[in-house]
């Protein structure tokens, strides 16, 4: 069980919390951006705060370089989220401090940016990670009881100075906005809270209803078929689309993207060969099908290697790896194999496949094979 330990008043309250239990196997574990003046003051509180409560403390330190604020803060959270998994197995737990505030600040934010059902889901109790789970133990508390419970503990905490700046939004909805809502409704954060349980219900029934269309279209993890999709509405098209996007470790793509995709790419003409470029990956369309290739470029070795009988040929400085398998009756020495790239080739240059008794180009046997020409 690991507890994420930024020494803010909520951290410490989860850390205080977790540290009562009686049989325990807990670590906290903080880490250390590097962006404050203050972070090795930050660092070294957590770590008395964790021996005190005889806790294990783990720390990381990670190294941000860009310069945009608004950037810098989602590349600290992605560094620290990847930090706090480290070695993480099926049956890990990260536990953060989220509660009910910062529920309704999220939902806020999510109104702002016009978000649909998913993000009007706001702050979920319980996900999967890569490897394990994440919890979020007191997200039905508010920032109010949790300053009721360290008052009663008497426990110390730090503030970010950084929470303070009102340039930013989610700060300027803390200090400019919830005082305001709770003045005039006391008990917004609880039924914000409960709008976005409802939408966790029917987002759980739509991604259900989703999983199954993907299975109708995918034909591969980043294979799609655009007949099955064309047998589906718009909207249930463009969720398979962003669920596609999902499962290839990609972020959503935009509702202009999910346009282009469909009507550039899917729609294109029988004989165009379009694609798009969409973060890390390419997006291609090839005999009815759209995939989405990694936007890797391997250098192809400008000699021809000559095959001396090895079961594996390593091609692309290493990057690649060719199998070969013969029958039993072959004998290397008896043959000269040549290796080599079709770039180094005629288009006239033929072969005759197993099974066969006429020779082909190797061009239409590709297209026959439906290799897909970026490949």
């Amino acid at each position: 069980m690991t507890i994420a330990l930024s020494g803010g008043l909520d951290s410490m309250v989860l850390l205080h919390l977790f540290s009562r239990l009686t049989q325990k196997n807990v670590v906290a574990h903080h880490i250390h951006h590097g962006l404050s003046p203050n972070a090795d003051h930050w660092l070294n509180f957590c770590q008395q705060q964790s021996e005190a409560l005889q806790v294990k403390f783990r720390f990381n330190r990670v190294v941000l370089n860009d310069k945009s604020r608004s950037s810098l803060e989602a590349l600290a959270r992605d560094a620290r989220y990847s930090a706090l998994q480290e070695n993480f197995t099926e049956n890990s737990y990260l536990v953060t401090a989220h509660h009910q505030d910062d529920q309704l600040e999220t939902i806020l934010l999510a109104l702002k940016r016009g978000a649909g059902l998913t993000g009007l889901q706001g702050i979920v109790g319980k996900q999967n990670l890569n490897k394990g789970y994440l919890i979020r133990p007191l997200l039905d508390f508010s920032r109010e009881q949790l300053e009721q419970y360290a008052s009663l503990h008497q426990l110390d905490w730090i503030e970010d100075e950084s929470n303070l700046d009102q340039r930013f939004d989610r700060n300027f909805i803390r200090h400019s906005i919830t005082p305001l809502l709770k003045a005039r409704w006391p008990s917004i954060g609880k039924t914000v809270s409960r709008s976005a349980l409802h939408c966790q219900t029917q987002q759980a029934i739509v991604d259900e209803l989703i999983e199954q269309d993907f299975t109708q279209c995918a034909l591969a993890t980043l294979v799609l078929s655009i007949t099955a999709l064309q047998s589906l509405s718009k909207a249930r098209r463009d969720n398979v689309l962003r669920l596609w996007f999902k499962k290839s470790g990609l972020t959503y793509p935009s509702t202009k993207q999910l346009s282009s995709i469909w009507q550039d790419i899917a729609l294109a003409q029988a004989d165009a060969t379009p694609k798009l470029k969409l973060q890390s990956r390419i997006l291609y369309r090839y005999r009815e099908k759209l995939y989405l290739i990694e936007d890797k470029k391997l250098l192809a070795d400008n000699k021809i290697i000559v095959w001396k009988g090895e079961q594996i040929l390593p091609l692309c400085a290493g990057k690649m790896r060719l199998k070969i398998e013969t029958s039993a009756s072959f004998v290397i020495e008896k043959h000269h194999v040549e290796v080599c790239f079709r770039s180094q080739l005629s288009d006239a240059i033929k072969c005759q496949p197993i099974g066969r008794n006429k020779t082909r180009s190797v061009k239409k046997l590709l297209h026959e094979y439906e290799v897909p020409p970026w490949r």
